[in-house]
């Protein structure tokens, strides 16, 4: 009598990298995944993109864009002719220099895959959550979703991992900041996904924050008597941050600073501004009285010597 294991589905396995599962799935789509799987399984074969795109019913384009996100992700390496599993670095020994720092991965929102219509109406079905979320969102926005905001919701709730009232929050704060529009729905959630922000707590949390920083910004505005600017970039929101949050620094000051800019650079440049008040900060000068006084400590400048800091450089990083 012979004796057989009966392996079934088994019986013809293929390897898939932990890391896929412990640090990417939660950002993979589907789609991302399909594609990964397909190369891990025909890892003996090669194949094109779009005939990797018929045999998983994908775009060409689309599958490029799949590729290249487990590249960014160092899963792959793309060698130009082919797609190769990604080797680990080898171990430096401890007498070796300082191993090299990697920098982080930056998630591209374009990669993100969102559901077809069919497949986001599936999930619809099967999720009191979602069943939950889409009427209140309609009511946040006052308008009725169409299918390619429908999808995007479904993105941010299944992809990035936000809960049904994380993503209620965040549509009703781009409602009161003006930006009521799924594309900065969308690239507001991306970012919150990235920054952990997947409570209620958390959520709170970053639009106090955030309301805060425009209130600080529409303050430096007024004193300097900014308007038509646009939104604030990060840096300006964060220059504004610190000149009233951490230093404390009156309009009386901030309208000094801007006129000392103004007279010295022709222009207003809030890199120089920066450098104005953080010098006050330093000397602890907090009364416009007080200005004058530094400055008369301050050495004459010696015949040929240079300026302690270049406009130039300065106007380059504002």
């Amino acid at each position: 009598m012979s004796v057989r294991i009966n392996l079934g589905a088994w019986g013809s396995v293929f390897a898939v990298p932990s890391v896929v599962v412990d640090e990417h799935i939660k950002l993979a789509g589907g789609q991302q995944l399909k594609v990964l799987l397909f190369l891990l399984r025909n890892s003996e074969n090669s194949y094109t993109y779009k005939e990797i795109g018929d045999a998983l019913r994908i775009h060409e384009d689309d599958v490029k864009d799949c590729v290249s996100f487990w590249v960014d992700r160092k899963v792959i390496s793309d060698n130009g002719d082919e797609l190769v599993p990604q080797k680990s670095e080898s171990k430096k020994s401890e007498n070796t220099s300082e191993p090299k720092k990697t920098e982080p991965v930056k998630r591209t929102v374009t990669r993100l895959q969102k559901p077809d219509i069919i497949s986001a109406a599936q999930r619809i079905s099967s999720d009191e959550n979602l069943q939950h979320m889409l009427p209140m969102v309609e009511a946040a926005l006052a308008k009725p979703l169409s299918s390619g905001d429908t999808a995007t919701l479904v993105m941010l709730y299944d992809t990035c991992g936000l809960p049904a009232e994380v993503v209620i929050m965040l549509v009703n704060y781009c409602v009161s900041v003006g930006k009521a529009n799924m594309r900065a729905i969308e690239r507001i959630g991306v970012k919150w996904s990235d920054e952990g922000i997947n409570t209620i707590e958390a959520a709170d949390e970053r639009i106090a924050r955030s309301k805060s920083s425009s209130a600080h910004w529409s303050r430096v505005r007024a004193v300097f008597g900014m308007s038509n600017v646009g939104s604030p970039t990060e840096r300006q929101l964060e220059y504004a941050r610190c000149w009233l949050s951490e230093w404390k620094f009156s309009d009386d000051m901030l309208r000094c600073a801007y006129e000392t800019c103004v007279d010295n650079t022709g222009k207003v440049s809030l890199a120089y501004i920066n450098k104005v008040l953080q010098r006050w900060h330093d000397a602890g000068i907090s009364d416009p009285e007080d200005i004058s006084k530094l400055d008369s400590k301050k050495p004459a400048k010696k015949k040929g010597e240079k300026a302690s800091y270049d406009i130039n450089e300065l106007d380059k990083i504002d």
